[in-house]
Parts: structure tokens; C-alpha cells; sequence
């Protein structure tokens, strides 16, 4: 009873302290609540394919108006991707068209030239009369694709492969139409119609084979934001427990409480509590942010699974690991800006490490492995388990334990650090 009652008396000395700077404490609320709401609502359709997603506006000039520069029209109007926008008659030229894609007012800029079509069905007529030499054959039509030079190749990328492929289905197109007419004029009627001499459909459409394996499923922003910054706000309280531990130390009041008949665990569980307390309602208020405040802004609703038990488990596992991690470093540090420099820095470094500036989904093979050795990766995979997966306490088990094992290694060190202060 003696102990517990030491325990609970360093427990409200550590709350009385936290409860004095009710400004910094605020921020510990506040700063996590933002990010999350304003990454999660910027980042909306970088994370999803639908048709309000990440849309371009292109604009086409269509000098030409029939086959292919109707069917490039077709193609792109119809993409999810792409906001079409098509220039009038007088059309203009290509300095024009070129001065309004750098100065933001497009993304891409396809321009087809007049006659684009005759000039291709010449040039197919041509490549099946060997009487005429390459250089009397009619030029390639050439359609222009002007691209802001700020986008990435991806995206450059995709807009070639759509146009190349509607070019090559015009070109098999032309030229069987033309090889038909040869063989009309030569066998009359019993000649094969254009369509019969195209190339037979051998093979299906390739279909999404894992599109319903929840395993390889993506997390949407908000399924990535909101457990990232929530894992990120509870470490960042290696700033302020750091600093609080200095403080004490250099006041001295840290070696009064030592000079006491006190065990060491009890000192630890002191500092422990509180913060365990707060990490929780960061966790409880970042959540009910992501399921109620997100949707009214526009953004996502987040779905929290079927395993509250779960959630509470990671997010204990987290919280400790995230206490044990600021007790080492304030344990190492001998001033508090030591300790506020060395915190914020490795916090950050760990942090972007372990995918919660950068997901990991996007990173190369080689940092996706070096991710797993960040115990912030180990709490946002179990918060991606949970709410993107729908998965269960049994599968949040491994990360937990990770998480556990991290927190009793520092806590372990930092305990035999402060095991020297007192002699």
C-alpha cells in the first residue's frame, strides 16, 4: 500500500507539472488534429482512383476534325483523368499553345494537324505499292503533345501510351481498309470486308486478379494520415518529457526524489502515467476526428474496423514505446536544448524513415526494408491492419510486440541510467 501510495503521489507531481504549461499541452492536441485534417483532405486523390480523382486539363486542337482527330478526342474526353478542353476555330498556333501550357493555364496540350487523316490514309495506300520509293512516300502525320515540364514522367507517360494507342488502332484500321480494296478489286465480291482482316482478339482482358485480396488493398489519405500523425504525435512527446526530466535534474529536485527510500520503477511509473494518459487522448481525439470532422469538410470517412480491443492494444503498445524512447534520450541528454535538438531531430528522422512523411507504398524496395527497423513503421503497419485491412487483434499481435520489446529496452537502459544519478 506504501508503494502505491509513492506511486500515486509521483503521479500527480508529474500531472501538476504537465498541467502548469497548459499552453504546450494544447499544442500536443492541436498541432496532430491539424496535419491530419489538412494532409488528409490535400492528399485526397493522390491516395484513390475514382472519378473525382486527380483530373488534367488538356486541350486539344483538332485542325482535323475526322477520323483521327475525332477518335483522340473520343479517347481522352472519355478518361477519368483528363478535364478536355478544345480549342476554336481560328485555331492557334503552336507558340500559342505552347505559352499557355507553361503558364499553368493547361497541364497538356495535344494539337492534330489539318488533314491529319487524308494524310494517313495516302501514307497507307502508299506502304502497299512498292512502286513508290521511301522518299516519295508521304510523311508520317506527326501530332503534337505539349506537357507542363513540371509534371512528372508518369504522368507525361501516361498521356503518350493513351495517344499511341489510339494512333496504332487507327493505323491496323487504314491499312486494312486499303489491303480489302485490293482484294475487292482483285477477287470481287468474295473478297473479305476491312473488319474480318483485323487482327483476332486471341487472348482476354487481363483482369484485377488481387483486387479483392484486402492483404495487397491501399490505404486511402485518411487511412494513411490520420494513424501516421498519431503515431508521430505521441513520439513528439519525447520534446516535452525530455526537457521536463532536464529540468528536474538541474533544479535538483530530481535528486531529492531520489535520495528517498523509493524504488526506481516507481519514479519511472510517475513520469509513465501521465503521458500514457495524454498519448491516448491524442489517439481517441485524432480518431473521432477522422470518423466525424473529415466527412463534413469533404474528405474521407474513416472506418475503424471491427476490433476496438485492437486499436486499444496498438495504441498502449505505441504510447509506451513512444514514453520509453523520450525517457532514453532524456536520460543521455544533459541540457534541455540537447534534449529538444537531439528529440525533434531523430523523431523526424524515424518518422520519415518509417512511412509516415512518405508512404511506404511509394518508396523503393531498398527503404521499404529499411522501414521495418523504425518503430513508427511498426505502429502505422498495425493502424493500416486495423483500418484498411479490417483485420483483428491476433494480426495487430506481431507490431504490438514489436512496440512492447522497443519500449522495455529503453526503458531498461534509461532505468539503469537513472540507477547511476543516484549514487
Amino acid at each position: 500500500m506504501i508503494v502505491l501510495r509513492l506511486l500515486f503521489t509521483a503521479i500527480a507531481k508529474e500531472t501538476r507539472l504537465i498541467l502548469r504549461d497548459l499552453h504546450a499541452l494544447a499544442i500536443l492536441f492541436v498541432m496532430p488534429v491539424v496535419f491530419v485534417t489538412i494532409l488528409s483532405l490535400a492528399l485526397r486523390d493522390v491516395f484513390t482512383e475514382r472519378a473525382g480523382g486527380v483530373a488534367f486539363d488538356l486541350l486539344i486542337v483538332n485542325q482535323d476534325s475526322q477520323l483521327v482527330g475525332n477518335r483522340l478526342d473520343t479517347a481522352f474526353s472519355g478518361d477519368k483523368h483528363f478535364r478536355v478542353k478544345r480549342a476554336a476555330a481560328p485555331f492557334p498556333d503552336l507558340a500559342a499553345v505552347t505559352a499557355d501550357v507553361d503558364a499553368g493555364r493547361y497541364k497538356f496540350a495535344l494539337v492534330i494537324p489539318a488533314q491529319a487523316t487524308a494524310q494517313a490514309r495516302r501514307r497507307a495506300t502508299e506502304s502497299l505499292d512498292s512502286t513508290i520509293t521511301t522518299a516519295k512516300k508521304t510523311a508520317p502525320v506527326e501530332i503534337q503533345l505539349i506537357a507542363d515540364p513540371a509534371l512528372r514522367a508518369d504522368h507525361r507517360s501516361m498521356v503518350t501510351a493513351i495517344a499511341s494507342g489510339v494512333l496504332r488502332g487507327i493505323e491496323s484500321e487504314l491499312v486494312a481498309e486499303r489491303v480489302a480494296a485490293l482484294l475487292k478489286s482483285a477477287l470481287g465480291e468474295n473478297a473479305p470486308a476491312a473488319g474480318r482482316l483485323a487482327s483476332p482478339t486471341l487472348f482476354a482482358d487481363i483482369g484485377n486478379t488481387n483486387a479483392a485480396n484486402k492483404s495487397r488493398a491501399s490505404p486511402t489519405s485518411v487511412q494513411q494520415n490520420v494513424p501516421a500523425w498519431t503515431v508521430l504525435a505521441m513520439f513528439f512527446l519525447a520534446v516535452p518529457l525530455s526537457v521536463t526530466f532536464i529540468r528536474e535534474r538541474a533544479q535538483g529536485s530530481l535528486q531529492r526524489l531520489q535520495s528517498m527510500p523509493v524504488p526506481g520503477w516507481v519514479l519511472l511509473g510517475g513520469k509513465i502515467a501521465p503521458y500514457l494518459v495524454i498519448n491516448q487522448i491524442q489517439l481517441a481525439l485524432i480518431l473521432t476526428v477522422g470518423v466525424y470532422g473529415l466527412p463534413l469538410l469533404g474528405g474521407d470517412r474513416l472506418t475503424l474496423g471491427h476490433a476496438p480491443e485492437a486499436i486499444a492494444v496498438l495504441g498502449i503498445s505505441t504510447s509506451l514505446a513512444a514514453i520509453g524512447f523520450s525517457l532514453l534520450i532524456a536520460s543521455f541528454a544533459r541540457t534541455s536544448e540537447q534534449a529538444t535538438t537531439f528529440s525533434a531531430v531523430t523523431v523526424l528522422v524515424l518518422a520519415a524513415l518509417g512511412g509516415i512523411m512518405v508512404p511506404k507504398l511509394v518508396m523503393p524496395p531498398f527503404m521499404q526494408q529499411l522501414a521495418g527497423f523504425s518503430p513508427f513503421s511498426w505502429g502505422l503497419d498495425g493502424f493500416l491492419e486495423l483500418f484498411v485491412r479490417d483485420g483483428g487483434l491476433a494480426d495487430v499481435l506481431p507490431d504490438a510486440g514489436r512496440l512492447l520489446a522497443f519500449a522495455a529496452v529503453c526503458l531498461t537502459v534509461a532505468g539503469l541510467r537513472f540507477a547511476r544519478y543516484r549514487q
